[in-house]
């Protein structure tokens, strides 16, 4: 499909107006021009695509979308307290021009969150236009740099997860004669120091924006501080930045060949026989035969390397062990024992969620059964999703027993004067073949053993969805995706139903796109939830309907 369109936005007169599937069509087939152009190093190609990417109408659009309406912070604002919640400020927002010509970003907000561990993370927000605009030029470098990260990186990442990292490990770890000795090394405080030079001599384009963004400062209450290194957590191009500062890990052990195409490591030689790394942002594991290869190449090297980019690692997070002592990696535990390598949930992290939902069910003691219900289930779904494909029963068993019996504590402290019978009787009922299941009217507890025990199939070397090439291959994968974490049985028939496409624009599902449910007769006219009345939709093609019909 042939799209032609303007290079500003003053053909647009409102939001609603926007044709999203060209929209989608554009960027995409721009991006996979940029990758395939930067795969057979047509470098001067590769600048004249991207500075019409960050020119292009849609890019710009997309760039809106996902800030304002796509991401968690889109009600956050800036230091100067703008956000864009309505079309006519989006709109605006586009007509405003978002040029990089003279364009010099503002400050960011520093703001903390809790740490796991008990310490506090700085983040810096971005004024909502900054972000557009940092969005807009990710959507130019990104391809580029997705036809050359190397193919054991996966944090922040499309199309990549936690999942594809351990099975990685996994699959480098669980043959006989494979590597069993392993350093589990973090990065120390990698967003805040990273080097600016370093990163800013790899960037060929857009470097006097990036390097604006980079030496914008920080205002912390009122106080106005300049940024001499680090990335802002809390950017939108930070986490493609930060892995641009440390693309090469990999190869300083052989990772790839002269043809850029992975390299086992039974097959390299030297100091690097049998070694392998693999990276999630800025967590590493490097696999070595010995703990002598470890200690005196593996680790000088990676010392070496990140010394040159203005970082160091952490003495506290970083350890040697054998793969029978285990470590924790993501929140998995991966440890060999006399028959196997297994991947199983993290102690720490089983604690964790047992004492989250403990703490809801404290605050809550006289809510009614069904909002414990609600509220309770999308806690229990996420985290068993997240683990479902690891050696999860045991962990998945012990965690059943747990809620149930917190579930039973709660019940008994609600009725102080009733019987055991009666509470049973009133909180539990037979659902199938289990017994005991705490559920009131249609409403039940969710079972973490209900939740299947899947194989992951790791993704494809140093496959991309942005490789023109592999659409296919990321058409199955997403459709596969899907599947498997769609619960509802009705919801997985209307998405094979649509052969999962969205409703109204007809486009694919993409990884991460966020998916509404449409009722085509809405229920306040009299319409139901039957499969005939519902589709999925883009939740940006469910908000243009309703701006244009109400």
């Amino acid at each position: 499909m042939l799209v032609i369109e303007p290079t500003n936005g003053r053909e647009l007169t409102h939001w609603s107006q926007t044709n999203w599937t060209a929209v989608e069509a554009n960027v995409r087939r721009l991006q996979g021009r940029i990758y395939r152009a930067a795969a057979h190093s047509e470098q001067a190609k590769v600048k004249t695509l991207q500075k019409l990417m960050v020119r292009s109408l849609s890019a710009k659009l997309k760039a809106i979308r996902q800030v304002t309406q796509e991401n968690s912070g889109k009600h956050t604002p800036g230091i100067d307290g703008v956000v864009c919640n309505t079309p006519e400020k989006r709109l605006a927002l586009l007509q405003d021009g978002l040029r990089l010509k003279g364009y010099c970003p503002q400050p960011v907000k520093r703001h903390y969150i809790p740490k796991s561990s008990g310490g506090q993370r700085p983040l810096g927000i971005p004024t909502q236009k900054d972000r557009v605009m940092q969005a807009l030029v990710k959507l130019a470098l990104e391809p580029e740099w997705e036809s050359r990260f190397e193919a054991n990186s996966y944090g922040f990442r499309p199309g990549r997860c936690t999942m594809d990292a351990i099975t990685a490990i996994h699959t480098a770890m669980s043959g006989k004669n494979h590597s069993q000795w392993v350093l589990d090394a973090d990065i120390k405080s990698c967003f805040d120091k990273i080097d600016h030079s370093a990163l800013l001599t790899r960037l060929p384009v857009f470097t006097t924006t990036i390097r604006r963004w980079l030496k914008a400062g920080v205002v912390e209450l009122g106080h106005y501080t300049t940024t001499e290194a680090g990335t802002p957590q809390g950017g939108v191009a930070s986490p493609l930045l930060a892995n641009i500062a440390l693309d090469g890990m990999e190869r300083l052990f052989d990772g790839e060949d002269t043809k850029g195409n992975p390299h086992r490591p039974s097959w390299k030689t030297g100091h690097n026989k049998g070694v392998s790394l693999i990276r999630y942002a800025d967590d590493v594991v490097a696999l070595a035969p010995s703990r002598e290869v470890l200690e005196q190449h593996v680790l000088p090297t990676l010392e070496a390397f990140l010394a040159s980019r203005g970082l160091q690692l952490s003495e506290a997070k970083t350890r040697l062990v054998h793969s029978t002592e285990g470590f924790h990696f993501l929140g998995f535990e991966i440890k060999r024992f006399k028959r196997a390598l297994l991947t199983q949930p993290q102690k720490d992290k089983m604690i964790g969620h047992y004492r989250e939902l403990k703490t809801y069910l404290d605050q809550h003691k006289q809510s009614p059964a069904r909002l414990v219900i609600r509220d309770l289930n999308p806690k229990i779904r996420g985290w068993a999703n997240y683990y479902r494909h690891c050696a999860a029963k045991r962990a998945f068993r012990k965690m059943d027993y747990l809620v149930w019996y917190r579930l039973w504590r709660w019940a008994k402290r609600r009725h102080p004067n009733k019987s055991a019978q009666w509470i049973y009787r009133r909180y539990h009922r037979t659902m199938g073949n289990r017994h005991g299941v705490f559920a009131e009217g249609k409403a039940q507890i969710l079972w973490y053993q209900d939740t299947p025990i899947t194989r992951f199939p790791k993704v494809k070397g140093k496959s991309s969805p942005m490789n023109p090439d592999l659409k296919e291959y990321w058409k199955q994968r997403e459709q596969w995706r899907l599947k498997t974490l769609t619960i509802k049985q009705q919801r997985k028939r209307i998405l094979q139903a649509q052969d999962f496409r969205c409703g109204f624009c007809k486009g694919p599902f993409y990884d991460g796109d966020p998916i509404d449910e449409h009722h085509i007769m809405p229920k306040h006219e009299g319409g139901d939830d039957r499969q005939e009345n519902r589709m999925l939709v883009h939740r940006w093609c469910h908000h243009a309907h309703h701006q244009r019909h109400g």
